[in-house]
């Protein structure tokens, strides 16, 4: 399970230190839930896009939208049909569809989902997961709990890799079966595909037992450290940009 999020890079967000990189994500996330205007909100999410492209390429973008598209469109469509109050925008009879208000929010909703979705998984593309697990245990967060951590964001893209591995050896083979076929077709074709994904996954317990056996998972003795931070020079001036770039967002959007 050598798979991870990780994309090697050297733009600004590289040499950034992990741990300031973790208070910056955490701040942006809580960013995105202060009242500002809808507006500005996806601004500063077109922004943290172009700004994230600009180390990692737009490729990744297209990843991360890849993965969250389906829950997204559902938040999109579905959601303006909660929202009956305001001005109605589309209507069958006398009952109201949606309303203005309704879409406003699923676009608030879908800005905000799309944000911290990126900004967290910008910190996994731009960081070594040693130096993610590093930067948790600085903030005193258990060992324990940052190997499950870097584990889970390790594991999750192995199975996601074998899976489409699966699919695309299953398409190989139905090659020359007729293309056109039925929605319940697929469907019926997906069966063997999550099987043969399920028995990976199960095959690969030992070796994530191994895995958790090696980094000392278990052991009552404290464990020592083979790598270390102490290569990012300018933490004080890393935290300190963390800070401020939100607070001047907030600052912009009170402004505005």
């Amino acid at each position: 399970m050598t798979t991870n999020t990780y994309i090697a890079g050297k733009g600004w967000l590289y040499r950034f230190d992990p741990r300031a990189k973790l208070l910056l994500m955490v701040l942006l996330c809580i960013w995105f839930f202060l009242p500002v205007t809808l507006g500005f909100l996806a601004s500063v999410v077109l922004l943290i896009l172009l700004f994230g492209a600009a180390n990692t390429g737009f490729s990744y973008i297209n990843r991360v939208f890849r993965s969250i598209l389906p829950m997204l469109l559902f938040m999109v469509l579905f959601m303006p049909f909660n929202v009956r109050d305001g001005q109605p925008l589309w209507m069958v009879g006398s009952w109201t569809i949606i309303t203005k208000e309704g879409l406003l929010q699923a676009l608030r909703l879908g800005s905000r989902f799309i944000g911290i979705t990126y900004v967290c998984s910008l910190l996994f593309a731009t960081t070594a997961m040693h130096e993610v697990m590093l930067a948790l245990q600085w903030y005193r967060l258990p060992y324990k709990a940052g190997l499950v951590v870097t584990l889970a964001f390790t594991y999750i893209p192995f199975i996601s890799d074998s899976f489409s591995q699966i699919a695309e050896s299953h398409r190989l083979r139905e090659a020359d079966r007729q293309q056109a076929r039925t929605f319940m077709g697929r469907l019926k074709d997906l069966v063997p595909t999550l099987t043969s994904a399920l028995v990976v996954a199960l095959r690969s317990i030992p070796n994530l037992a191994m895995s958790l056996e090696m980094r000392g998972f278990g052991r009552t003795e404290k464990r020592s450290r083979y790598r270390s931070l102490e290569s990012y020079r300018h933490p004080f001036t890393h935290f300190l940009v963390s800070v401020i770039i939100p607070v001047i967002l907030w600052f912009i959007a009170r402004v505005l």
